[in-house]
């Protein structure tokens, strides 16, 4: 009797424990698992020790393994900079554990600094890498000579959204010499019948972001003026931090909204979806940044669509590949007025927005669920680690 394969082992390099905004590699952790393969999470950084921590780290590896510094450092190539030090001394500090672990290949979320960490180990263990680019990781790399030689250097590298792979290549990078594939951001993977529709007012908007500028909450919070000017009563909760949140805060007091408008502050997974069991839209107005930073496709889109919430959000980035056009509404970035007219749909046309909700459930089921997503994660580990003949044909997105 022959004895069962050994389950692949993957290693998960990140610069931290996944934060709160980032159950996406969570929820693609536990979908990579539950499918059967082995996974070890490994963190760059030293717990919240920040620069002192990174500086020491540096100094430990240059004065004990100077010639792995000097030539880390090569590898990831001199116009990559300090982060090119900064990576190769946590490669180094990581080195020991990660082979430990014995992993068939290591991978890597977002192509910046985790990514070049990931190479580095991958090298020096011979095995194969792959990462994950997500938006803000390539489109605020200045360096588009270092995002090229750090793409260029993985033996695959998974794109979120078809749109990711496009803005890639407009930054310089033939994606016709990285091999790729997309593979969707996970969320939590559950899907729920919709809500009974309330008919008592007040209409209930729930958005579930960082606050910053990318997430549009300002333009959110014009729209909902919108709303109570024409007479709809609304009540708006926003969960989620960040650094506008004092600003947005007074700009709702400024529109008079302070009893509209809830800014719940950071929360868990459980209590921000748990908020989606009693709304009746969700609203994610992105927009362009003014460092140019992008959203992919919101997880927050992905949960709210697989419990039966009408969706509203913008024409931008990989968003309209979740929605389509039957989904949800789509409106133009950076558009208050169109904004508040989606949300009015919603609640004039209850037949219309079931519709919607249904399109857009049965192309999460189809498309998004996470254990597709690992599914495709590991066809692609599995020949990459020479336990296949061929990869998944999930098709390159040029």
């Amino acid at each position: 009797m022959s004895e069962a394969p050994r389950p692949l082992r993957v290693a998960y390099v990140l610069l931290a424990p996944p934060h709160y905004s980032e159950t996406f590699i969570t929820c693609e952790i536990a979908a990579v698992r539950a499918a059967g393969a082995r996974v070890g999470v490994f963190a760059a950084r030293r717990g919240d020790g920040g620069r002192r921590a990174d500086v020491a780290d540096v100094a430990v590896t240059a004065l004990r393994r100077p010639a792995r510094l000097v030539r880390h450092t090569h590898r990831l190539g001199l116009s990559y900079g300090a982060r090119a030090v900064l990576a190769a001394s946590y490669a180094d500090r990581l080195r020991r554990d990660v082979a430990a672990f014995a992993p068939d290949v290591v991978h890597a979320h977002f192509v910046n600094l985790p990514t070049a960490v990931a190479t580095l180990l991958a090298r020096d263990l011979g095995r194969p890498v792959t990462a994950t680019a997500h938006a803000a990781d390539f489109l605020l790399e200045r360096n588009r000579l270092a995002l090229r030689r750090r793409l260029t250097r993985l033996d695959h590298l998974f794109v979120v959204s078809a749109a990711a792979a496009r803005q890639i290549g407009a930054r310089g990078v033939n994606m016709s010499s990285v091999p790729h594939s997309v593979v969707r951001a996970a969320f939590d993977g559950q899907l729920l019948d919709p809500p009974p529709r309330r008919t008592e007012p007040p209409f209930r908007i729930v958005t579930v972001a960082r606050l910053v500028a990318k997430k549009g909450i300002r333009l959110c919070l014009d729209a909902v003026a919108r709303l109570i000017d024409s007479g709809l009563p609304v009540r708006y909760d926003i969960y989620g931090d960040g650094p506008l949140r004092a600003e947005l805060t007074q700009y709702a007091a400024h529109l008079r909204l302070t009893d509209v408008v809830t800014f719940h502050g950071a929360v868990s997974h459980q209590t921000a979806t748990g908020a989606l069991a009693g709304a009746d839209v969700a609203v994610l107005a992105c927009r362009p940044g003014p460092d140019g930073d992008l959203d992919g496709i919101p997880v927050f889109l992905m949960e709210a669509g697989s419990r039966g919430v009408p969706v509203v959000s913008t024409l931008i980035s990989g968003i309209p590949e979740l929605v389509g056009d039957d989904g949800g509404w789509l409106v133009a970035p950076d558009d208050a007025h169109a904004l508040a007219t989606a949300v009015r749909q919603v609640v004039d046309d209850p037949a219309d927005a079931a519709h919607r909700v249904k399109a857009l459930r049965d192309r999460i089921d189809r498309e998004f669920s996470p254990t597709l997503q690992a599914r495709r994660l590991l066809t692609t580990w599995h020949h990459l680690a020479g336990r296949t003949d061929r990869p998944e044909a999930t098709g390159r997105w040029d």
